[in-house]
C-alpha cells in the first residue's frame, strides 16, 4: 500500500512539473508567432503602399515619377559605374563586406532568447541559392560574448531579403556591439 502510494504521488508531482514546462514551451511558441504574424504584416501593408503608388503612377494621378519608380536598367548602370569608380556606398545601410549590407538589424526579447531581424541586401553581382552569415555578438565592454550562424535561402544579386533567428541562451540587454559576416 506504502508502494503504491508513492508511486501516484511521484506520477502525480512528474505529471504537473512537464505539464508547467509544456505550457511554458508552448506559451514561448505562440510568442514567436505572434513576432512572426506582426512582421509578415508589416510587409504586406509595406507592400500595398509600394502597389498604390505605382497604381497612382500608371493612372497618372499622382503627378511626377515617385523615386521607388526610376527604371531598374537606369540604376543597374549607374551602380556599375559606381564599382569601378569608388567603394558601393547605400544610404541607410552598414556595409558587412562582401558586397552585403545590412539594415534594420534589431535584437527583440524573447522569454530567456534573443530573435535576430533584418534585411540583407545583395549587391555582390553574384546569385546566391544559399546564403550563409555568422552573427558574433559583444558585450558593453567591447568583448565577445557569442557567435551565431543564420542562413538566407534565395537571394540573387541585386535583391533585398529579411531575415530573422533565434539566439539562445542570451538577452538583449547584453549586446552592445554586433558584427555580420559572410561564411565562405
Amino acid at each position: 500500500m506504502k508502494k503504491i502510494s508513492i508511486f501516484i504521488t511521484s506520477t502525480l508531482f512528474f505529471l504537473i512539473v512537464t505539464g508547467k514546462a509544456f505550457a511554458q514551451d508552448v506559451s514561448n511558441k505562440l510568442q514567436l508567432l505572434e513576432i512572426v504574424i506582426s512582421n509578415l504584416v508589416s510587409r504586406v501593408e509595406s507592400l500595398e503602399n509600394r502597389i498604390n503608388v505605382l497604381e497612382k503612377y500608371l493612372t497618372g494621378t499622382g503627378g511626377g515619377t515617385p523615386s521607388d519608380v526610376i527604371p531598374k536598367k537606369k540604376m543597374d548602370a549607374e551602380i556599375h559605374r559606381e564599382d569601378i569608380a569608388k567603394p558601393l556606398v547605400m544610404e541607410g545601410y552598414d556595409d558587412i563586406g562582401d558586397g552585403f549590407f545590412v539594415k534594420n538589424v534589431r535584437f527583440s526579447p524573447f522569454g530567456e532568447n534573443v530573435l535576430f531581424t533584418g534585411e540583407i541586401t545583395n549587391k555582390s553581382g553574384k546569385n546566391y541559392r544559399f546564403a550563409k552569415f555568422k552573427v558574433k555578438i559583444y558585450d558593453d565592454r567591447g568583448a565577445f560574448f557569442k557567435e551565431e550562424e543564420f542562413a538566407i535561402p534565395d537571394i540573387p544579386k541585386e535583391s533585398t531579403r529579411s531575415f530573422e533567428s533565434m539566439i539562445t541562451g542570451l538577452q538583449s540587454a547584453f549586446i552592445s556591439k554586433y558584427e555580420i559576416r559572410l561564411v565562405k
